[in-house]
């Protein structure tokens, strides 16, 4: 293929790529990269939350705190009922004596049976 400029003719071998339709795609395959990984590592972070259970730090002291001698067996069944219960539901229940240091949020704060709505809660 030959061009005529005003220089004079010049000769074109038409396989050339022009630079913006070069970069257009280079641009095009970046982002579908960049979004190719931030769907991946998202999807393996979803995987791998679901494998982890959640988690309650129950403080066994301060359910059976101020039961009385002849009650405090009782009181150490129902805390352990009550751990039981939230580890049948999938929650890893954790001694909160144990532990050094954690969110507040992850405390659960127990209540006494007889109180209102009775039993632990967060």
């Amino acid at each position: 293929m030959v061009l005529e400029t005003r220089d004079g003719p010049v000769a074109r071998s038409g396989r050339g790529v022009s630079l913006g339709v070069l970069m257009l795609a280079v641009l095009i395959v970046a982002v579908a990269s960049v979004w190719v990984g931030a769907w991946w590592a998202r999807e393996s972070l979803r995987a791998e939350l679901t494998l982890r259970p959640p988690i309650v730090l129950f403080d066994m002291a301060s359910a059976v705190h101020g039961s009385e001698g002849s009650e405090l067996a009782a009181a150490v069944a129902r805390a352990k009922e009550q751990a039981r219960r939230l580890a049948e539901g999938g929650v890893l229940v954790l001694d909160a004596q144990a532990v050094i240091a954690a969110s507040p949020d992850l405390y659960l704060v127990p209540r006494a049976i007889d109180e209102p709505g009775g039993g632990a809660t967060r």
